[in-house]
């Protein structure tokens, strides 16, 4: 009977067997989908995070170019109201000499205060705008020096993310050589000025150029703009300008009756090398006293110069201080009473500033974005880091076993079953994302103009905006060149088979990485 029994019995707990197999299986395929699930969220996150540090680059970068160009403004704001201060000198000269044979005559000590007050209102409108110079400086040395050099920036926003997500220092490369040149420190205002009396100031080969590159050109003709040549040359007493300082005894100097006849060749005299206005006796003045009669008065030409303070050439010439108009005026030399502050490279009296780098517009400029910045973030998350293998995920199985008398790391989860010690070279241990924006010029056009724009990338208007925008389409885009040099040699070797086997990314390239 005992045969029969176990027979009748025997297929009990056959459903437990398989219920067990079934349970191992869905486990490990929920361990699967965890799996992958932790992967593209984290793959997801990193590029996100990427995203806005790129973004949040090119805004700062963006952001510190519109200051720039505002305070290049105000700059010019001073010099336009230096070279009106310098006419009303000019005019006032030429006035109280009017006055002076009338029954009205100015009081001379009244004149000297007034003249005294003008001359100092000149050199503090010309010290304020160089002290411009040191504001720029300090902006521009924050962008560079705090926020892209290094990666500081996007570092504080992938750690702000997730704080295992990194910005590897190497990865702000491609940034510094679009703004600074490559270099991650801008030199002191000190450093500047020696670089420029001893004539080695580097060739700016980024966006900004802390001195020379045209931008005192550039802010000479703003300047000039601003005040109008309308007001220079067609204004009925005179003119005043930046130049030679010829322009009251040079016989090729004339004056416009009207704007219709104005002559561009002048504009050529505009060099910086000094301020002068000019007003001209052309015929007898008509002179009004308090009294309400107008009285006939000789007029004669009247001018004031003024250059740096190492010189003594400074002029100012009227009717009751003649050609050359220097020596001694209101018991004060003129050379310290109509003076400007001291050149760093001489002769000259313009500040300087900074600007942008007008080179880039240059052979064809629009394979480099015309010199407008692009800016890479680069993070990684690192799966071998310490504090990784100290958080672990629960189906990622890490023990430590000796083999062979070494102790080795397994890691499931690491190629090979462990983290092997080679760093940022291993793309398998390393995940990396890379994005790109850009500070772009944008001035809109009037729609009844045809809208769009026109205006080339300055820092004279506070244009510039910010967008992300592809890792590649200009001629010095190479996201590859870029992974490599931040150490990410498989990353870089991967991107590069890619366009070999057709891939073809969103830009000019053409695959060639």
């Amino acid at each position: 009977m005992q045969p029969a029994r176990l027979l009748r019995h025997g297929g009990r707990g056959q459903a437990l067997v398989l219920f067990s197999l079934t349970l191992l299986l869905l486990t490990l395929m929920v361990l699967m989908t965890l799996g992958f699930g932790m992967r593209a969220k984290e793959r997801i996150e990193i590029q996100m995070a990427a995203d806005a540090a790129a973004y949040s680059q090119a805004v700062s970068t963006a952001r510190t170019f519109n200051a720039i160009a505002v305070m290049n403004r105000a700059q010019i704001a001073h010099m336009v109201a230096m070279a009106g201060t310098q006419s009303m000198i000019s005019f006032g000269s030429q006035y109280h000499a009017a006055r002076k044979a009338t029954p009205c005559p100015v009081p001379d000590p009244m004149f000297a205060v007034l003249d005294q007050a003008a001359a100092d209102q000149v050199r503090s409108l010309q010290g304020q705008a160089g002290a411009m110079y040191s504001g720029e400086l300090a902006i521009y040395s924050r962008l560079v020096g705090g926020q892209l050099a290094g990666q500081q920036l996007s570092k504080a926003i992938a750690q702000a993310v997730n704080p295992e997500l990194d910005a590897p220092a190497e990865g702000a490369n491609k940034s510094l050589a679009e703004v600074s040149g490559g270099s991650g420190s801008v030199p002191s205002q000190d450093e500047i000025m020696q670089q420029e009396k001893a004539g080695t100031t580097p060739t700016a080969t980024g966006a900004v150029t802390t001195s020379g590159g045209g931008q005192s050109t550039a802010m000479l003709n703003a300047t000039m703009g601003s005040i109008g040549w309308t007001w220079v040359h067609g204004r009925p007493t005179g003119s005043a300008g930046f130049g030679s300082g010829m322009a009251a005894n040079n016989p090729g100097f004339k004056h416009y009756a009207s704007i219709g006849g104005m002559d561009s060749s002048t504009y050529q005299t505009i060099s910086g090398r000094n301020s002068w206005a000019h007003d001209h006796g052309l015929a007898a003045a008509v002179v009004p006293c308090p009294d309400g009669n107008i009285y006939p008065s000789p007029s004669a030409n009247a001018w004031v110069m003024s250059d740096e303070r190492q010189s003594n050439q400074d002029q100012h010439v009227f009717m009751l201080h003649p050609a050359p108009g220097q020596g001694s005026e209101s018991g004060k030399p003129v050379d310290e009473l109509h003076t400007l502050g001291a050149c760093v490279v001489c002769p000259g009296i313009w500040p300087y500033s900074v600007g942008f780098n007008a080179g880039l517009l240059q052979d064809n400029g629009g394979e480099n974005d015309f010199g407008q910045p692009k800016l890479y973030a680069m993070l990684l998350r690192d799966y071998g880091s310490a504090s990784r293998r100290a958080r672990p995920d629960p189906w990622n199985l890490m023990f430590t076993f000796k083999f062979a008398g070494q102790e080795t790391l397994f890691d499931n989860a690491a190629p090979l079953g462990r983290i092997q010690p080679t760093g940022r070279e291993d793309v398998q241990r390393n995940q990396v994302a890379l994005a790109a924006g850009i500070a772009y010029y944008h001035r809109p056009r009037p729609a009844a103009a045809g809208g769009g724009w026109e205006e080339p990338p300055n820092f004279l208007n506070p244009f510039w905006r910010a967008t992300l925008v592809s890792p590649e389409g200009a001629r010095d885009d190479n996201p590859a060149e870029s992974l490599e040099q931040a150490g990410f040699t498989e990353h870089a070797g991967a991107l590069r088979r890619l366009g070999q086997a057709g891939y073809r990314g969103g830009g000019r390239t053409d695959g060639k990485y």
